[in-house]
């Protein structure tokens, strides 16, 4: 069957097949037709699924009971960076759709009010009971975590016409169940009403459930470990990058083994905007035209800070330290300092990603994502609560990012290919040791500050001998140009043009590295952030003194450059970091420099 679905202005078809997923299911599907669609649009959790009349469906509603060949349908998407506190409905139906324990079904227990007046029209207060897990499923759904004894609460559930039902349910896999209705006062009793469940001895009643989806009687790893939740295992398909990164991830970590498995739906779901996300730390990476892109660690490390996961932020609790161990054993490698500038596969990458996940959402979470059970929540749901919850809402974030959406403009992104080469060599140049970051090399923006007084100095200079200084409308023949070469082509900065970098620069810095851990005197910069300084400068000089983007970026490049080889003729050298003292501060105004 097919259905034509309206969601963000587009109209879809889409192919249901034979119809036997959950509403849930369509959501997540459509979500990723739509992002595709709407590319370079970051993915939208759907939030809801809606008929023709505009009523809700609910998430585990089996498509073709309820929708038939050619119907029209709503799915609507988050369109903010998390959803309202207030919204009540919506949150429900996310949770009910994609939560904790969503990809388990509803084993619901009746009790029958009998039409002989003969017998008690009593309604119990609880059903009590044991479940067991079927022993095919165990594998997948171990018994210690999804079955053993219960007590739930019976539930009025409205009917037409006035009716009731009387219905607890609890979430499950497979399995079968045998319990009896407790009455007020705590009396046990069977529902004569019900003669069909009760045992042999008609001392308590018996119930097997099996999947509320049509799926493989016995399970298959490959399929059958999260009925009914994959949404886009074919978009995984698509891309023959996937079954590669797979192939070269260890998960040496990860235990069951099924649980593997579980994981491996949950990535096929998620992989195309993984790797968009991926994709836009590697756009300004080493080496382009390589068959296999990468990221560095400092990347790794600039993403953990915008999810706030890290010690030292508000609510963080992963240890930098951590995340480069998880490094090493990913990677294969003993001793990876300096951790920073080791190179992430997007293999690594989506190993990182997967233990990170499971330290927020499964070994400390927060009060929101501890399970009713009290038991840690299993990692293929952590590491989808992950993306949706926290991952997500970060790459909306950086979709909105005017610097972002500037430097893809074809013009702006043109000149930053052309210059990416220079700006990872000034970076790595200019990048000194820095207690706050473990002693690894970084930008400390001292130093760039440091770069551009010094090639103000130079300007100055060279106007008063009466040579001409560089401009980014004609030859640089001054001072300042020297030792260029080959590289001279392009014009440098004014002094007018130094002079707006240089005052945007401590509003930039503290703007870009506002999620910090560190205070502001003890931030330094890694590449992405480097390369967002450089942005924000230009896009100052576009601002204030209308040179566009395609003239500023490499203006900015060649004047940097101009620094860097006069270090290297050693007319200059580097400035030390600043001294933070013992206390981890800079000294104060006015205290001696030390040598």
């Amino acid at each position: 069957m097919r259905l034509v679905v309206n969601c963000n202005g587009l109209r879809l078809d889409v192919p249901c097949g034979a119809g036997c997923q959950h509403i849930r299911w369509l959501g997540l599907a459509v979500a990723s037709r739509v992002k595709r669609v709407q590319y370079p649009h970051s993915f939208l959790v759907p939030l809801r699924v809606m008929s023709s009349d505009g009523s809700a469906f609910k998430p585990r509603d089996v498509i073709k009971d309820h929708l038939q060949d050619g119907d029209e349908v709503t799915v609507v998407l988050r369109q903010g960076a998390t959803i309202p506190e207030d919204d009540y409905e919506i949150r429900e139906w996310f949770e009910e759709a994609y939560g904790p324990s969503s990809n388990l079904m509803e084993c619901k227990i009746r009790w029958k009010q009998s039409s002989d007046p003969k017998l008690s029209q009593d309604i119990p207060k609880y059903v009590r009971g044991e479940f067991k897990v079927a022993p095919k499923w165990q594998g997948v759904y171990p018994q210690e975590e999804f079955g053993g004894t219960f007590e739930l609460p019976i539930e009025a559930v409205e009917l037409p016409d006035n009716q009731y039902d009387w219905v607890s349910m609890r979430k499950g896999p497979p399995g079968s169940c045998t319990y009896k209705f407790v009455m007020d006062g705590g009396v046990e009793q069977v529902c004569k009403a019900s003669p069909e469940t009760m045992t042999p001895d008609k001392q308590a009643h018996y119930q097997e459930f099996s999947w509320d989806v049509p799926i493989a009687p016995v399970p298959y790893p490959e399929v059958d470990s999260r009925p009914s939740t994959a949404s886009s295992r074919d978009g995984a398909q698509v891309d023959p990058r996937f079954e590669q990164d797979w192939e070269d991830m260890r998960l040496k970590w990860v235990e069951p083994p099924s649980m593997k498995v579980r994981v491996k739906d949950v990535l096929t779901e998620f992989y195309a905007i993984l790797v968009d996300l991926f994709d836009s730390y590697a756009f300004m990476g080493l080496d382009l035209s390589a068959a296999q892109h990468t990221i560095g660690m400092d990347d790794w490390r600039h993403l953990l800070i915008n999810c706030e996961l890290l010690e030292g932020q508000p609510d963080g609790q992963l240890p930098w330290s951590l995340a480069c161990k998880w490094f090493e054993e990913a990677a294969g490698v003993r001793d990876g300092r300096p951790h920073l500038a080791q190179r992430l596969t997007r293999a690594h990458y989506l190993e990182l990603l997967m233990r990170t996940a499971y330290h927020a959402m499964c070994q400390y979470p927060k009060p929101q994502y501890v399970t009713e059970t009290g038991r840690p929540m299993p990692l293929d749901e952590g590491l989808f609560r992950f993306i949706t919850d926290i991952l997500i809402p970060v790459m909306d974030v950086y979709d909105e990012d005017p610097i972002r959406k500037d430097a893809v403009q074809p013009e702006a992104l043109a000149a930053i290919q052309q210059n990416r080469p220079s700006i990872r060599s000034i970076y790595s140049f200019l990048a000194q040791p820095w207690d706050p970051c473990e002693g690894e090399g970084v930008v400390i923006p001292a130093t760039l500050s440091f770069a551009f007084e010094y090639t103000k100095g130079q300007m100055a200079s060279s106007a008063e001998g009466g040579a001409p200084a560089a401009s980014a409308e004609g030859d640089a023949d001054g001072t300042l140009r020297e030792g260029l070469g080959a590289a001279s082509a392009e014009p440098a900065l004014t002094e007018e043009m130094v002079d707006v970098v240089l005052n945007s620069l401590p509003d930039a810095v503290a703007q870009i590295t506002r999620k910090h851990p560190e205070p502001m005197q003890q931030r330094a910069l890694f590449f992405w952030e480097f390369f967002e300084v450089m942005m924000e400068g230009c896009r100052q000089l576009q601002a204030q003194l209308e040179v566009p983007l395609q003239a500023g970026i490499p203006a900015w490049v060649q004047t940097v450059l101009a620094f860097v080889n006069a270090c290297d003729r050693e007319e200059v050298r580097l400035p030390d970091p600043p001294d933070l003292g013992a206390a981890g501060q800079e000294p104060a105004e006015g205290a001696p420099e030390q040598p």
